[in-house]
């Protein structure tokens, strides 16, 4: 949709400029102050030899602790990944290292949660976002004050030739089922870890009341330690969340927001440079849904969105959210 016809069906729906929602905590992966509970996969030590189900390679706990050389446990399902994707570069002098994008995204752009999928993204999209990230239009928001600054800095860190190459590979990859949603009353206990912002169960902790958030927490704590790209997520979304995101996301509202599909495509799954929006993590879309409204994603490419997300109040985002991560990539 061109910009003037966005424009014009916004005046015909009555949109305007609203105030920013409360910022749904939840999203964001805040880690806890303290250590990681006994017991759970981030306190004890790695097993010594481990293997992905499936799979017909193992690495040591060493190597699965490598930044710079993560995991590929499934070499045959994707193409060649290039050098910055497959592999990083030790610091040069006193800055950081350069981490490979399969660390975070993993070889089959699935990424994990507190990241982003990129798998099937166009490429010029994920050109646009690396050019806001490192000029400061588009902010990193997800975990604390040292996390931020941190994932800032890495994004800053690629040269700018490694980019096209990356962003050629994941735009190449077929999006997969990843996330199962649930909706639920009451969820494991979960924490936040300070180191990887990863999101696991409380060794039995028992269950508390969801609330009005969402909750994802992996399908095998070890996979998502282990980064094996074939173990998903669970999403646990409130009760009644998926049908109300589906009457936001299918049919906008007057006063409050448009239909997606005005964008982003009938089945949800993108249209030329527009991302697709079918079977994203739920916490990255209410983050971004959050960010546009905030200002904390301020491109060029977000002014279309501004509007869009402007009335748009947090219970509506985590259902828009919800809905959105149930309906499968195609």
């Amino acid at each position: 949709m061109s910009r003037a016809l966005l424009a014009f069906a916004l005046a015909l729906c009555g949109l305007d400029v609203g105030v920013a929602a409360e910022r749904p905590e939840w999203a964001f992966f805040v880690p806890a102050d303290a250590p990681p509970p006994k017991g759970s996969a981030l306190s004890d030590p790695f097993p010594a030899q481990w293997s992905a189900p499936g799979s017909t390679r193992s690495y040591s706990g060493a190597q699965l602790q490598d930044p710079l050389n993560p995991p590929d446990w499934y070499p045959s399902e994707h193409p060649q990944m290039p050098p910055v994707v497959a592999h990083g570069s030790k610091a040069e002098k006193e800055g950081p290292p350069v981490l490979p994008c399969a660390l975070c995204h993993l070889p089959n752009g699935a990424g994990h949660v507190e990241s982003a999928s990129l798998a099937g993204l166009p490429s010029n999209y994920i050109l646009h976002q690396l050019d806001d990230i490192r000029s400061g239009t588009r902010q990193i928001t997800v975990g604390g004050p040292h996390a931020i600054s941190l994932i800032t800095t890495l994004k800053k860190g690629f040269a700018q030739e490694q980019l096209p190459a990356a962003a050629r590979y994941f735009s190449s990859l077929k999006p997969r089922t990843w996330i199962r949603v649930v909706e639920a009353y009451a969820v494991p206990k979960s924490f936040v870890s300070p180191d990887s912002l990863m999101r696991l169960p409380v060794p039995n902790g028992g269950t508390e009341p969801l609330g009005r958030r969402i909750v994802e927490l992996p399908e095998s704590a070890l996979g998502l330690i282990a980064r094996d790209s074939h173990s998903g997520y669970v999403a646990y979304v409130p009760e009644g969340s998926i049908a109300a995101g589906e009457v936001l996301v299918n049919k906008g509202g007057p006063g409050r927001t448009l239909a997606c599909a005005s964008c982003h495509g009938a089945k949800l799954t993108g249209l030329g440079d527009v991302p697709a929006l079918a079977g994203r993590p739920p916490s990255y879309i209410a983050r971004q849904l959050w960010a546009f409204q905030s200002g904390a994603r301020a491109g060029s490419l977000s002014a279309g969105m501004k509007p869009v997300v402007a009335n748009l109040t947090a219970e509506e985002m985590l259902d828009i959210a919800a809905y959105l991560a149930s309906v499968p990539p195609r």
